[in-house]
C-alpha cells in the first residue's frame, strides 16, 4: 500500500512540475500572405468576384489561462491588406474593379498547445477580430481610382468577423494558416459601379485566407 501511495505521490509531483513548465506569456512576430475575396451581393446586378493577394504583418501575445493546461488567450495587432476583384456584367459589357483596403485589426482568440514529443507544438485556435480601415482605393477599368473610406468612400471603416486556424511551432519558429469570415456589411450606401444604390441593395463582406511565418520570443 505504501508503495502505491509513493508512486501516486511521485506522479502528482511530476504532473505539477509539468504544469509549471507552461510558458505564462509568449510574444511573437508574424509576416505572411493574404489571399482575400469580397463576398458581394447586389439586387438586379450580375456580379462575379475573384481573389487577390496582399500582405499581412502582426505582433501577437499569448497569455496562459490556467496552470494546469496549455490553454492560451491570444491577442495582438495585425496590419492586413485585403480586398478582391469584382466584375459586373451589364448591357453586354463587363466592368471590372479591384478594391484594395488596408486594415488594422485586433484579434481575440483562444488556442491550445499540443506538444508532440517536445519537437513540435500544434496550436489550433478560434475566436473573433475587430478591424478599422486605415486607407484604401478602388481601381476601375473605366473610372480610374476612388477612395474606399472617408466621406466619399463606399465602405465603413469598422469591420468585425470570426477567425479560425492552426499554428505549428518548431524551436520557436512559427508557421500558421487562418481563415477570416467577415460578419459586417461594409457597404454604407453610395454609388456602386456608377449606380446610386441603397445599403439594403448591396452587401459586401471580407473573407480572407492567411498564411504566416514568424518567431516566438
Amino acid at each position: 500500500m505504501k508503495k502505491y501511495t509513493l508512486i501516486l505521490f511521485v506522479l502528482l509531483l511530476a504532473g505539477n512540475a509539468r504544469a509549471q513548465q507552461y510558458e505564462k506569456n509568449i510574444l511573437g512576430v508574424r509576416a505572411g500572405l493574404n489571399v482575400s475575396k469580397l463576398a458581394v451581393s447586389a439586387e438586379d446586378m450580375r456580379l462575379s468576384t475573384g481573389w487577390r493577394t496582399g500582405f499581412h504583418f502582426a505582433v501577437s501575445d499569448q497569455v496562459l489561462l490556467t496552470r494546469k493546461l496549455p490553454l492560451y488567450l491570444e491577442t495582438g495587432v495585425d496590419f492586413s491588406s485585403r480586398g478582391g476583384k469584382i466584375a459586373l456584367a451589364q448591357y453586354g459589357e463587363v466592368y471590372r474593379t479591384t478594391p484594395r483596403p488596408f486594415y488594422l485589426q485586433v484579434p481575440l482568440l483562444v488556442n491550445y498547445h499540443f506538444n508532440v514529443r517536445d519537437l513540435l507544438t500544434i496550436q489550433p485556435f478560434a475566436g473573433i477580430y475587430g478591424g478599422v480601415g486605415l486607407r484604401g482605393r478602388m481601381e476601375f477599368d473605366y473610372l480610374g481610382k476612388e477612395e474606399l473610406f472617408g466621406d466619399r468612400g463606399m465602405l465603413y471603416r469598422l469591420d468585425f468577423g470570426v477567425r479560425a486556424g492552426v499554428g505549428f511551432t518548431v524551436k520557436r519558429i512559427y508557421l500558421g494558416v487562418s481563415y477570416d469570415i467577415g460578419c459586417m456589411n461594409q457597404f454604407k450606401g453610395t454609388e456602386f459601379f456608377g449606380y446610386e444604390t441603397r445599403v439594403s441593395e448591396v452587401r459586401i463582406q471580407n473573407d480572407c485566407l492567411t498564411v504566416m511565418i514568424g518567431y516566438n520570443f
